[in-house]
């Protein structure tokens, strides 16, 4: 295959590029970069017609002749002097006397197409190994010519409209308001990822779903500070008879006209009953009305307490009674149906639950000795008993043992003449495994309290009401929003201003307030309360750009944008007290730091080390990944090697540790169950603690640990059943090398009818991508997959593929020559490379804080920083306040 062809899918790429920046007015154009020491010997020794040269001799031949790419138009064009002389990049424009065109700067493609023509002959891809290849003076001199014009020609910031993400508008809200757990309006889209994060302006679309969802999420806000006034609805009578009442598992039967309870446990579920079509509508005062009897044997005479409790009907049935609200005890002596009246308040979506709290039988775990005791005393009237269960257990392996089933078993064993004697030790034996799960056997022996006593008889329950309103939860909560809001505020335009400067994050000027103070004074003219219009300046500000955008104050970062910024990159909520009252301060490098520093996050559960990590690494995939049975690997397990990743990069944080140790660290935090059966840790761990997320220490130059290492990274470059080498190598070189991977062209399939032959994923891959239009990205990518192949899907070493005969073989050669036998030995080349992999972090850093994606420049300050911070044997909380402290930071 000629070369033409297997370089015919980068002229796109590069010749665009040159069409956009080798031109002789573009290069006039440049200013010269006076921080750069090197400027005056790049000028004096490498000129435009030295690039030319280069391009002819080692580029054109590829990219031009015969060839009808878009890439070889431009490489035609840039052979014409008259074409140098007048095209400039892509900001073409037409006037009344002809074309015009303007270079200046250079537009965000051609400024990204020039950065990859860099990495590809810094990486050595191009030229293609069989064609004519400068010496590395050459290419050093080439380098470092388009390096001095891409800083000439690059700037700093270019952040577009900013509005808050989902994470960041729900977050707000709930400081701004101080909403505990607000909720998202139904149906509200999510954000959608550009250059892998989902808070990026230019992802950050306002669509008309979303206009919506925005909308109702306001007035859902306006509604708990400032309610609508209540009325008291028509009292009614709700009666609810024992078949209305709630059975779950065991807890309760209907026998004739009553409904009995038998025992007493957690949670409510198992031991209480509650109606099941009765909820209060308002929160008032309501009139309950029970109907009850005992059914017990005569000898015992302790009266039966009753609990009745509220419950939010929508609460989980799995709750325990203990954390119910107690509205009323009673004690119940009759054998007789008994009526006990009482008022109580019930707040909206409540019901009542009962609950007889000194049962004889109660099967909670904590509280065994109650259950022996119980059964014990069942053997001690009947000797039988116990040997009726031993048999009943014994029999057909135990199978149909459980509730009413397992009753009537022992019933008929009880009544068989020739049931065989038990001996003591079968008596232990049985009261052993009874209270070896007491939940289990209590849900069957309840069934001989329903029939033999003692048990609660609940002849029929009525609420009626309310005959009042009363003040709940939720117009408590209302009263501390209001208070929380507006505070000391004397006048309706004082609680304007304090809602609006909390909102907009910032003072607002007199022209806005009044424009404000106008929309409140209209709607109280027109009839509406004071709260009512408060109502309407709230839900009116929260759709506001000024609140679902950040830092629109004009081409710079004022001081309250800067202070915005660094709030949410950090916390992912709006400035806090203490910075507000630094604000004015932070143009001071100081201040700036210090702030930085007390906002830096070191627990795994913030919400920035948790948004960034999972965006960052791809660990929020893990989610939708569902690993192979064979694997043995658990959803706990998963969670708990996302955490894993939370956990190392909060303590890379709060130790300030070295950059190196990201690669090859000697700890870890996992579970002893992961880091026994997939990091092949040995150490003894206490059985009880197996899904315990655990710190643990880790050989340093070992297979595991650290980002080339975590179980959560290989899951989320897998798809759960086989490894994806490509989805690997692309993730190596784009979320640690910092490296750009084009997408495949679309003339090219995803498979290749040619790869019968192949016996592994190896000769798969090379017979997949030998295909000119595939090698020479895949020459970049592959090896870096391929070296990873000795873990299986969820992170396990292995020494073979599965199915595929002999031993696995990971070693590669990447692009640069190097030679590399597995993950270890990549380890070594990526501390050798450290730089690349700091410079790569702090973009993915800036790239998330800033919302837009890096331009030249800016890769080149964060280079600097890095090896600062390298040279200096810094950590990684000290490069992350330097990059805070950066002029990249500050750019709008």
């Amino acid at each position: 295959m000629s070369k033409r062809l297997r370089c015919n899918f980068a002229a796109a790429v590069i010749g665009g590029v040159l069409l956009s920046l080798m031109n002789a007015s573009l290069v006039d154009a440049i200013t010269p970069d006076e921080s750069n020491p090197n400027h005056d010997a790049i000028e004096e020794k490498y000129s435009l017609e030295d690039a030319r040269s280069f391009l002819k001799t080692y580029c054109m031949d590829c990219h031009v002749s015969g060839s009808s790419s878009e890439g070889a138009k431009y490489f035609e064009l840039l052979l014409n002097d008259e074409g140098l002389a007048k095209l400039e990049p892509f900001d073409r424009s037409e006037t009344a006397d002809g074309q015009s065109f303007q270079s200046e700067p250079l537009d965000e493609k051609s400024h990204q197409r020039w950065i990859r023509v860099l990495e590809v002959i810094e990486g050595h891809e191009m030229p293609p190994s069989d064609a004519e290849s400068p010496s590395s003076t050459e290419s050093a001199k080439m380098i470092s010519w388009v390096d001095h014009q891409l800083q000439s020609f690059s700037t700093l910031g270019g952040t577009p409209p900013r509005r808050l993400s989902r994470e960041e508008y729900q977050a707000t809200i709930e400081a701004v308001f101080g909403i505990k757990d607000f909720k998202l309006p139904s149906g509200f889209p999510v954000d959608r990822p550009q250059h892998g994060f989902n808070n990026l302006g230019e992802g950050l679309i306002l669509s008309p779903t979303l206009l919506e969802a925005y909308a109702e999420g306001a007035r859902s806000v306006a509604d708990q500070i400032f309610p609508p006034p209540r009325e008291l609805p028509d009292p009614s009578l709700n009666i609810v008879q024992p078949t209305d009442l709630v059975i779950s598992y065991s807890s309760a039967k209907v026998v004739g006209d009553a409904l009995r309870l038998g025992m007493k446990c957690d949670p409510i579920q198992r031991s209480c009953t509650w109606p099941s079509r009765f909820e209060a509508k308002v929160t008032g005062e309501y009139e309950v009305t029970v109907l009850l009897s005992t059914f017990q044997p005569a000898d015992v005479s302790e009266p039966m307490v009753v609990k009745i409790f509220a419950r939010d009907v929508a609460s989980a049935d799995s709750v325990s009674h203990r954390s119910l609200r107690l509205l009323e005890e009673i004690s119940v002596t009759s054998e007789s149906p008994e009526e006990f009246r009482f008022d109580a308040v019930l707040y909206e979506g409540q019901t009542v639950v009962l609950h007889w709290a000194n049962a004889v039988l109660d099967s909670d775990r904590d509280d065994k000795v109650r259950l022996r005791e119980f059964f014990e005393s069942k053997h001690r009237e009947n000797p039988k008993y116990l040997a009726a269960w031993h048999t009943m257990l014994e029999g057909e392996q135990g199978q149909g043992f459980r509730g009413g089933i397992g009753w009537e078993r022992v019933k008929t064993l009880l009544a068989d003449p020739d049931l065989p004697e038990i001996t003591e030790q079968q008596v232990e034996a049985v009261l052993k495994k009874i209270v070896g799960n007491p939940v289990l056997y209590a849900e069957t022996v309840v069934f001989d309290v329903f029939e033999n006593g003692p048990s609660l008889e609940i002849h029929r329950v009525e609420v009626s009401g309310p005959t009042r309103l009363s003040e709940g939860p939720r117009e408590q909560e209302s009263e501390r929003l209001r208070q929380r809001l507006i505070g000391d505020a004397s006048t309706e335009r004082d609680s304007i201003d304090a809602v609006l400067e909390r909102v907009f994050r910032r003072p607002v000027d007199k022209q806005t307030l009044n424009r404000w103070h106008a929309i409140y004074d209209q709607h109280v003219s027109e009839g509406f309360s004071a709260e009512q219009a408060l109502h309407l300046v709230v839900r009116n500000a929260l759709i506001s750009p000024r609140f679902l955008y950040r830092c629109l104050s004009g081409n710079e970062l004022d001081s309250y944008d800067l202070a915005t910024r660094l709030s949410y990159f950090l916390t992912m909520r709006p400035p806090d007290e203490k910075l507000l009252r630094k604000v004015t301060q932070l143009d001071d490098q100081l201040v700036l730091r210090d702030e930085a520093k007390r906002l830096i996050p070191t627990s795994p559960g913030s919400s920035w080390v948790k948004s960034f990590t999972e965006q960052w690494l791809d660990t929020q995939k893990l989610a939708d990944i569902m690993p192979d049975r064979t694997f043995k690997y658990s959803r706990l397990d998963q969670k708990n090697a996302k955490l894993e990743v939370e956990h190392f990069f909060a303590e890379m944080l709060r130790e300030n540790r070295p950059l190196r140790d990201f690669v090859d660290p000697d700890f870890t935090y996992t579970s002893p169950r992961v880091a026994k059966n997939v990091y092949e840790v040995q150490t003894v761990f206490d059985k009880k603690k197996a899904n315990d997320l655990l710190r643990i220490s880790l050989p340093r130059g070992g297979r595991f640990g650290g980002v080339l290492g975590f179980s959560a990274v290989m899951l989320a470059t897998s798809n759960g059943v086989d490894t994806q080498p490509v989805t690997r190598g692309v993730w190596v070189l784009e979320k640690l090398l910092g490296q750009t991977v084009p997408p495949p062209p679309n003339a090219v399939p995803p498979l290749t009818p040619d790869t019968r032959g192949a016996q592994s994923p190896r000769e798969l891959l090379a017979m997949h991508t030998s295909e000119g239009a595939c090698a020479r990205c895949h020459r970049r990518i592959d090896p870096f997959g391929l070296v990873l192949e000795s873990f299986d899907p969820v992170g396990r070493w292995r020494e073979a593929w599965p199915e595929v005969p002999g031993q696995l073989d990971s070693k590669v050669e990447i692009l640069d020559g190097t030679v590399i036998e597995d993950v270890r030995g990549l380890k070594e080349w990526m501390l050798d490379h450290l730089s690349d992999f700091g410079t790569s972090l702090g973009k993915h850093l800036m790239v998330y804080a800033t919302g837009r994606p890096m331009s030249y420049l800016e890769t080149k300050e964060i280079e600097r920083l890095v090896q600062h911070n390298l040279e200096a044997e810094e950590g990684f909380r000290d490069l992350l306040i330097d990059l805070i402290a950066s002029p990249i930071f500050a750019a709008k």
